[in-house]
């Protein structure tokens, strides 16, 4: 019997496979300009931490590519993540030569808002958590530790600051003066793209730029966003700034390969969004 059910289980999940990926199995690529008939204003989601850019830029330029989609709402609701990924997706909806807005969920903030700058116009719920303007490396220390426990590492390097950040040693004055200019020059980058997208001074976003978060309407008040609303609100707004009423709102949905599906929302995939492990970090702790 039990041999039966779980045959039975396996030819299920085999089945669901079949039928969820089948287009990919005949090579058939569903993208929106297959699956939309009308013009549209397209929404498309970024959500958890920033590891990655590729999946996403991949995901938003088959919206780029269509004539359907006449603009673009990036719903982002992330606490930011890594430097380079959160540059990379900023820098490539500046490219972007149709209408993108950002629409800010729960939370936009640190890389989330960084991504955020890219666009047109940024609209953040009253509620939203936003701003962390800033940079932040964590580092273990466990020297003390591994003494008690008799644990001695040994580290072979070409030069002295190789193993900077070494958890079985305390950083030197000159380790932290080392990493401090760089996370300083990452700071300087930050706070330029601020100063440069939302048409402030230098020396105005270093006021706040220094990791605090604002709620939505405090954020508007300090121009680091444009207006106050959902995504409904921007879609609105979009509508009137290409002068067509009839556009309609389409979702983007990410296709998700099976294992996503199947780890989504055991708690798995929180666990692998989280550890990230050690280096710079646009992000909201």
């Amino acid at each position: 019997m039990f041999r039966r059910v779980v045959k039975g289980l396996i030819i299920l999940l085999a089945v669901i496979f079949i039928f969820q990926n089948l287009f990919t199995i005949l090579g058939i690529e569903i993208t929106p300009e297959n699956m939309i008939k009308n013009d549209v204003i397209a929404t498309i989601d970024f959500s958890g931490q920033i590891l990655d850019s590729d999946k996403f830029i991949t995901n938003i330029e088959k919206l780029v590519k269509s004539e359907k989609v006449k603009g673009i709402i990036v719903k982002v609701n992330s606490p930011g993540g890594a430097i380079t990924p959160s540059f990379n997706i900023y820098n490539y909806i500046m490219t972007i030569e149709k209408p993108v807005y950002v629409a800010m969920d729960s939370v936009a903030a640190s890389g989330g808002y960084l991504i955020a700058l890219g666009a047109d116009k940024i609209y953040a719920m009253p509620t939203t958590i936003t701003g962390s303007i800033g940079v932040i490396m964590s580092l273990v220390n466990m020297e003390e530790l591994f003494d008690k426990i008799g644990i001695k590492s040994v580290v072979l390097k070409s030069g002295k600051f190789k193993d900077i950040g070494n958890p079985d040693k305390t950083m030197t004055e000159e380790e932290t003066a080392l990493m401090m200019e760089v996370i300083n020059d990452m700071y300087e980058q930050f706070v330029n793209a601020v100063a440069s997208r939302r048409n402030l001074q230098v020396s105005e976003v270093k006021e706040v730029a220094d990791g605090r978060i604002f709620t939505g309407s405090m954020a508007e008040k300090l121009k680091l966003v444009d207006n106050l609303g959902s995504y409904n609100d921007a879609f609105v707004d979009m509508k009137i700034a290409l002068e067509n009423d009839k556009l309609e709102l389409y979702e983007y949905k990410e296709e998700k390969v099976f294992l996503d599906k199947l780890i989504r929302g055991t708690g798995i995939d929180k666990l692998i969004e989280t550890n990230s492990g050690a280096g710079f970090y646009y992000l909201m702790k």
